[in-house]
């Protein structure tokens, strides 16, 4: 069990970091993102935020909660959230069930044992499968979370413009109209509609709708 959230400033986020820590202490993550690069604290256990100082050039801030799994019960910074590619970084809570075939027919080569892992893998797969590389991010978004079955909620960072990205099947995710995003939800906080991908505008801070994906929600085998 795992939780998500993200906020533009960084006392916002330690407020939605306390509301999300029911969803697991075993590990926790701090992503802040500036204007051109990501400042990236991982550790196990909570965070103590009176020792966390981040950047003083961000501008919005990203956070991920983790209780043990399956895959990893002792802590490592490797397989633990954000997982990152060159261009990409994604926050996940979810279970993939269809991870031995995604491994088989595109990452044969990817030793992460985490299935988190392996959405950022398939997002920078398709980018650098793209010949044109002048497609839009969501293009490589919609097309590895097509790719996916089970449930997930997620946060996908483009690294190279520092755009965020909010999606999910199944898991539980909610944002509201002040660029915050949340597993747990909170007051004024709206629902995201599972199959829509939605992109933060850091002027207005409104998640807006940028894409669909085609999708199975497990809800309706249930």
């Amino acid at each position: 069990m795992c939780a998500i959230f993200g906020a533009p400033d960084k006392s916002m986020l330690e407020v939605l970091y306390t509301a999300n820590q029911s969803r697991g202490t075993f590990a926790s993550s701090f992503v802040q993102l500036t204007y051109d690069d990501q400042f990236v604290m991982k550790k196990e256990g909570e965070i103590d935020w009176d020792n966390v100082k981040g950047s003083k050039q961000s501008n919005y801030n990203c956070g991920h909660v983790q209780a043990p799994t399956s895959a990893m019960r002792d802590w490592a910074y490797e397989t633990s959230h954000p997982f990152d590619t060159m261009s990409f970084m994604v926050f996940h809570n979810g279970v993939l069930t269809n991870e031995a075939a995604i491994r088989n027919r595109f990452l044969p080569y990817l030793e992460n044992p985490v299935d988190s892992s392996l959405i950022v893998n398939l997002i920078q797969k398709f980018m650098e499968d793209d010949r044109t590389k002048g497609t839009n991010p969501v293009t490589y978004i919609r097309k590895a979370l097509e790719e996916c079955q089970g449930s997930f909620a997620v946060s996908i960072v483009d690294c190279d413009t520092n755009e965020l990205y909010i999606a999910r099947v199944g898991s539980i995710l909610h944002y509201n109209d002040k660029g915050c995003y949340s597993t747990l939800p909170g007051k004024n906080y709206k629902e995201l509609k599972e199959g829509e991908i939605r992109r933060l505008n850091k002027k207005t801070l409104r998640f807006n709708k940028v894409g669909e994906f085609k999708h199975e929600s497990p809800f309706l085998f249930l």
